[in-house]
């Protein structure tokens, strides 16, 4: 049970959307392009990057769950880990994420400019009920947007470190 001091170590940061950070928190994060007639981001040509910037500090800054890759945003759940430094914060990871990715993508698409939208959606995993139900939303996903029959052949799903 959290207690009022827990609480206040939550930090509120602004965007468009409201950020909770608190420590040692699990998060379903959803991250969108800034246009999607930028790019298709399942396309075999750029969902391998990103996938790969979402498991680039995958077990150093912070855990991944579940991803999955759409055409133009990601959805995923994980959690900022501890360094001697201190605590990754989560937009901070996030941040990290979409940089790694937009710099290759905009490569690959020959393009300059920004990627992705400055904010994300973000909520915190409350228990084992709330983790079951966004893990099987990700999973899900591409079939409840008709881009895939049997979730398990959908190529951009996938687990990170925090699930092996």
């Amino acid at each position: 049970m959290r207690t009022f001091e827990d609480v206040q170590e939550f930090i509120r940061e602004h965007g468009r959307l409201p950020h909770w950070q608190g420590p040692g928190e699990t998060y379903f994060v959803r991250f969108s392009l800034s246009d999607p007639r930028i790019a298709d981001l399942t396309d075999e040509t750029l969902a391998p990057h990103v996938i790969s910037a979402l498991r680039h500090h995958d077990g150093k800054r912070h855990l991944l769950f579940h991803y999955t890759v759409m055409p133009n945003h990601i959805h995923c759940i994980l959690k900022p880990l501890e360094s001697d430094e201190g605590a990754h914060n989560l937009l901070g990871v996030l941040s990290s994420v979409k940089h790694f990715s937009a710099v290759w993508i905009n490569r690959v698409l020959q393009r300059r400019g920004r990627l992705w939208q400055e904010d994300s959606y973000d909520h915190v995993v409350r228990n084992l009920q709330d983790y079951e139900e966004k893990s099987l939303y990700i999973y899900m996903n591409p079939v409840k947007a008709g881009l895939a029959q049997d979730p398990a052949q959908w190529p951009w799903w996938g687990l990170g470190s925090g699930l092996r």
